[in-house]
């Protein structure tokens, strides 16, 4: 039976890659005119995919492009393909990989002082082919120490490396060349990310009856990854979606491993773990639910949030020297739960959050908005005991927050499309109703107590969005 599902702690983006798809987004944002992407942003058809929805055009050589803006993917290109573009009055945005970058540079080093280059990857990668761009036609490509053996004597040769090569792979096969040479300079450049990412999978696989590799079978680093399982003993799973995971083959692991390579979405991610989770939830129906389970549940219905609202609302009350009000505690949890749960599932519905859509929000959104809408319904009905002027405030900041996912089809994207938007507005909602309204109720506005628990309760909130924001970062793009 399925017990526990234990993820390597780095999975997913890399930050070259998070890097690349931002590039990306702001570009097609701010320019006028085609925006076209240069090969894949990133191996992951999902993602290439939601680049074509937004109308951002991909090609596969500068030829293609007639006019507009060409940007260069995380993998980078040979330094003739830059000068083609420019040659053709393309504005050029280079999203390459600063790791890649690095590799560019070193081979170029080396290579103008009559070095021959030598490539441990994969013959026909996006980014072997921009780094043969740079061996000033004295390049080799090894895919292991094998192909290595093959490689004729070199005077003076540099080794590097495919940043998502294995380590050991790299390591064997310079030693090959090694021999093969007069003079040879070894330069590493495997990034830490790919280090960190297949040193985390392997301690996994140690620990796991089952491994589970999450992304597009062309990623060379997802294929890296699974190897690296198979080889450590692990019976390895290697899935592009959820849809893949069969009931049968996961649920009589007691421990499942999951890890994904530097290409994959955290969404992505996310429904695989989800799926598994289904399956564990399915055995033990016929019992009662899992803690995990009662959490996600609790979680998923913003239970944690009614209660934090209603928390920072007695606080607010206590600094402003309010009597504590039951109906305004009820209140604050109603409306700021509401809002929550609304702006979610509408986030979702436009496809702005792909990521994180877990099962309850997938296959339970109409009981969701009906829960978001009876407690910003009943939210506003208790603002009504307290006279007009508060009844007014309240509808009036609730149609404003319902609104606020739908911000730039209203056109409002220059007013409400700033950095840090979302913290912001999120941070003057709850002030709004935490601080704001029970002081309103009492009487007791724009008095220096009532300052300093509106400005309490904003920064406070504004702090954990942005905390929230940036550990974000570590598993996807920044949301919010």
């Amino acid at each position: 039976m399925l017990e526990k599902i234990i993820m390597a702690r780095h999975h997913g983006f890399c930050w070259g890659v998070k890097r690349a798809i931002q590039t990306a987004r702001e570009t097609a944002r701010n320019r006028t005119g085609p925006v076209t992407i240069l090969n894949e942003i990133v191996h992951n058809e999902a993602v290439v995919e939601s680049f074509r929805r937004q109308g951002i055009g991909q090609e596969f050589s500068v030829e293609a492009v007639e006019s507009g803006t060409l940007i260069i993917s995380a993998h980078g290109v040979a330094p003739h393909i830059k000068m083609a573009a420019k040659a053709r009055g393309l504005h050029l945005v280079d999203a390459t990989c600063p790791l890649v970058k690095n590799v560019h540079n070193i081979i170029e080093k080396y290579a103008d002082a009559g070095y021959d280059t030598v490539i441990v990857g994969d013959k026909g990668h996006a980014e072997v082919t921009g780094l043969l761009g740079c061996c000033r036609g004295k390049g080799h490509v090894a895919a292991g120490p094998g192909e290595a053996q093959s490689l004729p004597h070199f005077e003076k040769v540099n080794v590097v490396a495919q940043t998502t090569q294995e380590e050991r792979v790299f390591n064997e096969t310079a030693e090959k060349i090694k021999s093969k040479a007069k003079e040879c300079v070894i330069s590493n450049t495997i990034c830490n990310p790919t280090r960190e990412r297949q040193a985390e999978t392997a301690e996994t696989a140690k620990s796991s009856d089952l491994m589970i590799v999450v992304g597009a079978r062309h990623s060379a680093n997802t294929a890296r990854l699974v190897q690296l399982c198979r080889e450590l003993g692990a019976d390895t799973i290697h899935v592009e979606s959820e849809e893949e995971l069969e009931p049968q083959r996961v649920i009589h692991q007691r421990k499942i491993g999951v890890t994904a390579g530097a290409s994959t979405p955290g969404w992505m991610i996310e429904r695989v773990v989800d799926r598994l989770k289904q399956i564990r939830g399915a055995a033990q129906a016929a019992g009662l639910p899992s803690l995990s389970a009662v959490w996600e549940f609790m979680t998923n219905i913003c239970v944690y949030t009614f209660a934090a609202a209603v928390s920072l609302t007695y606080v607010c009350m206590k600094l402003q020297g309010c009597w504590i009000d039951s109906r305004i505690l009820l209140l604050s949890g109603l409306f700021v739960m509401s809002l929550h749960i609304i702006n979610r599932l509408a986030e979702r519905g436009m496809g702005t959050a792909g990521r994180g859509k877990t099962a309850l929000f997938r296959h339970h959104r109409t009981a969701l908005a009906l829960t978001g809408i009876l407690t910003g319904v009943s939210a506003i009905a208790l603002s009504a005991t307290f006279g007009a002027k508060v009844f007014a405030v309240v509808v009036f900041f609730w149609i404003l927050g319902v609104l606020y996912p739908f911000r730039l089809m209203l056109g409002l994207k220059q007013l409400m499309g700033f950095p840090a938007s979302k913290d912001t507005a999120t941070a003057l909602g709850w002030g709004f109703v935490c601080a704001y309204i029970p002081g309103l109720s009492q009487g007791m506005t724009f008095t220096k107590a009532n300052y300093l628990a509106l400005v309490f309760a904003i920064l406070l909130v504004f702090m954990r969005s942005v905390m929230l924001g940036i550990s974000a970062v570590q598993s996807d793009l920044i949301v919010g």
